[in-house]
């Protein structure tokens, strides 16, 4: 009998704990679908924000990029505006290599007119 109690009350506090996964997972799935934003678009925003814009960055946000000296910092900011970040390396204001490893990092957005 005692048995059979205990069977009882584990299966009932199984499906009390099922239950509720259940609520709280489709809750999630409700409130990520009416963000109105793709899995993709909150990625590439993401990205964005992260990325150093080559046409407002101060010398000092400049100057932490990788692979940047000094003498590329002040290039970069008397070269503004680009309307492109390959035109760093197309213009010769850093070199290839330093190109290469910061091109993932910059971002030359269009200034408001």
């Amino acid at each position: 009998m005692l048995r059979g109690l205990y069977r009882f009350f584990f299966g009932i506090l199984f499906i009390a704990c099922m239950a509720s996964f259940s609520c709280s997972a489709s809750e999630k799935g409700a409130a990520a679908g009416s963000s109105g934003k793709s899995k993709k678009e909150k990625k590439t925003s993401a990205a964005q924000e992260i990325l150093l814009d080559i046409n407002t960055a101060t010398a000092d946000q400049l100057k932490a990029l990788p692979g940047i000296k000094d003498e590329d910092v002040k290039r970069i900011i008397d070269g503004r505006p680009y309307a492109r970040k390959n035109q760093l390396k197309q213009k010769n204001i850093i070199s290839a290599a330093a190109y290469e490893g910061i091109k993932s990092a910059i971002i030359a957005k269009r200034a408001a007119q």
